[in-house]
């Protein structure tokens, strides 16, 4: 058992020590690489084994990686009972794992006092260990996992997983008693197996999306391997009665076939499933936090409003314009009178929806959700292409965005990207965005969405972002075929972002 109270921790594993949890369960041959081909793990430059035991899924992880030729994910380990954690340096003594002892709750390393920071990894896996979080903790536990992905990176993971909630009581009631025989006092307590509905609920409620069920299989256990795993020589066979007769006691397995008794042992079937969660990528989440704290209150910040109307001025009377990230459709109402036609493409559906109910009316203007990255576009179709402070979010592909947008300019046409120059943009200037909007006289009165502002960029340039400098995008844009560099500007946001204007 791993389980958290505050800053105070148990760990029930200490108790048993060794012992063979893949044996216990029953599990197939291909089932964790199954697990371990869901996690995509040719996509993953980082992984945390999330409440891992002595490392078995590590030892894994590494194998499969080699027989496939994977370039091997930087790793780390996290686990509460301190045995565990010795078997499993042991375990993976030859390998570059972080091996931390600690709470899987808090994310803290209780030696060193270290927290996993935010957005620390591609992948999160837990291999049958969340039923092991009391109930009341579990939405804790869902929500310290989002917080370690990165945005796009997924969480996987393989544990019981019920329909029928009867089923699921009886099978903690069995659980309590091999528990209690097996000295995991902490267990017996606080032991919780969830039902799809719960565990969906809780991912979703923690900010997950995409979430799925990649396999369903069954638990295979078998009194004998329990017995021989968790009891004591001593106490076996006292302990392996008492255990079967809490699973006679079992009815709705029973009677569902998921119990059965053969001689002096039993053999039960429980429901699992390997379950996989996304968190929003950049974009996505770009559009989560404004639809909260609505993207309108950027027509207030003078820095946002300077960036829009220095872009319209590179903007050519007669222009056709393809706007990549064009959000809740600000440009529009800067843009030249005579432009004969405006595309905007945003990844987020609500952003777009708000483009087409104010927007859409115009004549040659149209929107559509499309990731800017991948969205098919008509080549060499417009004379100019706005990418506006889009580059710079995790999870985007600056090279693929600069590429599309490159490709859709006819000859001669104009490129126009800004963005910030590095992680501590914002931070550098908040105080004179808070500045201009006391004196502008917007500050009394809209705290909250001034608050929703500011938390939403801290959370959008971050340091797993992308960024440049004015010389830096100049040659970046060069190299990707660019004939001629038409203007810079690195005052943007008080000198804190760049504008470079390139011609195809």
């Amino acid at each position: 058992m791993k389980q958290a109270t505050g800053e105070r921790l148990e760990a029930s594993y200490d108790a048993v020590g060794r012992y063979r949890q893949d044996e216990v369960n029953g599990f197939a041959g291909g089932l964790i690489d199954r697990m371990l081909e869901v996690a995509e793990l040719g996509q993953a430059g980082s992984v945390l084994d999330l409440m891992a035991g002595d490392g078995n899924l590590t030892s894994r992880l590494y194998e499969f990686c080699r027989k496939r030729s994977i370039t091997l994910p930087k790793t780390a380990l996290l686990e509460l009972s301190r045995v565990q954690c010795e078997f499993a340096r042991r375990e993976l003594a030859a390998t570059p794992t972080g091996i931390h002892w600690g709470d899987a709750l808090f994310m803290k390393d209780k030696s060193t006092g270290q927290v996993l920071g935010d957005a620390s990894f591609d992948r999160v896996l837990v291999k049958s260990s969340n039923h092991e979080i009391p109930l009341g903790s579990q939405p804790q536990l869902c929500g310290s996992i989002f917080r370690v992905l990165r945005p796009g990176g997924l969480f996987v993971n393989l544990g019981f997983l019920f329909a029928d909630s009867l089923e699921r009581d009886e099978l903690r009631n069995v659980a309590r008693v091999k528990d209690h025989w097996a000295g995991m006092h902490h267990a017996v307590e606080n032991r919780h197996f969830l039902t799809r509905e719960e565990f969906y609920g809780q991912l979703g409620s923690a900010g997950f999306v995409a979430i799925r069920s990649a396999e369903s299989f069954d638990y295979v256990i078998r009194s004998s391997v329990v017995a021989e795993q968790y009891f004591p020589a001593e106490i076996r066979q006292e302990a392996d009665l008492e255990h079967q007769a809490a699973q006679a006691k079992a009815i709705s397995l029973r009677r569902n076939g998921r119990i059965s008794f053969e001689g002096t042992s039993s053999l039960m079937k429980c429901p699992g499933e390997i379950t996989v969660a996304r968190k929003p990528g950049m974009a996505e989440l770009n559009s989560l936090t404004f639809c909260d704290h609505t993207m309108d209150f950027l027509r207030h910040v003078r820095a946002h409003a300077g960036m829009l109307r220095t872009t319209s001025r590179h903007i050519p009377e007669g222009s056709s314009v393809l706007d990549l990230g064009c959000g809740i459709g600000l440009l529009t109402e800067h843009l030249p009178a005579a432009v004969p036609s405006y595309l905007g493409i945003d990844v987020s559906s609500e952003f777009i929806a708000i483009c087409k109910a104010r927007y859409g009316g115009r004549q040659a203007y149209g929107f559509f959700a499309a990731d800017a990255g991948t969205a098919e576009l008509p080549q060499g179709a417009f004379d100019t292409v706005t990418i506006l402070n889009l580059l710079n979010l995790p999870g985007i592909q600056p090279l693929a965005v600069l590429r599309r947008g490159i490709d859709s300019l006819r000859p001669g046409g104009r490129l126009i990207v800004s963005g910030p120059k590095s992680k501590d943009s914002w931070s550098q200037i908040e105080s004179q965005v808070l500045g201009d909007l006391k004196v502008d006289g917007k500050l009394d009165g809209r705290e909250a969405e001034i608050r929703g502002l500011l938390e939403a960029n801290q959370r959008l340039v971050t340091e797993h972002g992308n960024y440049w400098s004015v010389e830096g995008m100049v040659a970046l844009l060069s190299n990707l075929g660019c004939g001629a560099i038409l203007a810079t500007d690195p005052t943007l946001y008080y000198g804190a972002s760049y504008l470079v204007v390139a011609q195809k």
